[in-house]
């Protein structure tokens, strides 16, 4: 593998954002507090991993999964939200992981390295 690997978090709390790029200070990240942001950098950058909430204010997460799946095929999802019970059977599909809020720091951290061991390397 040559780089480091580029990992996206999306949530509209910026306090979250704040503790996932601290968490993954060993990676390469980037943020963005809605889908709308979150698709405008992923038009311009590559990325590994999404990391994303689903209920934002504007875009739902939901259409930015679908987005980000049509510009980065292989990129890997996973969902931090605290709202499961609204899932739709669809979308569970097109997800690596669900990571229930609030999440431990050890979960989190986990579920994406646990993702990039199976994911090719780019």
């Amino acid at each position: 593998m040559s780089g480091k690997r580029r990992l996206l978090f999306v949530d509209d709390e910026p306090e979250i954002l704040d503790l996932l790029t601290y968490t993954f200070r060993d990676f390469d990240t980037d943020t963005a507090l809605n889908s709308d942001a979150a698709l405008e950098i992923l038009r311009q950058k590559h990325f590994d991993v999404l990391v994303t909430d689903i209920k934002m204010p504007g875009t739902p997460g939901f259409t930015l999964i679908d987005c980000a799946r049509k510009l980065s095929p292989g990129i890997v999802i996973i969902v931090i939200t605290g709202h499961h019970q609204e899932i739709p059977e669809e979308a569970r599909q097109k997800v690596s992981q669900w990571i229930l809020k609030p999440f431990s720091l050890q979960a989190i951290r986990g579920a994406v390295l646990g993702s990039l061991d199976k994911a090719p390397d780019r």
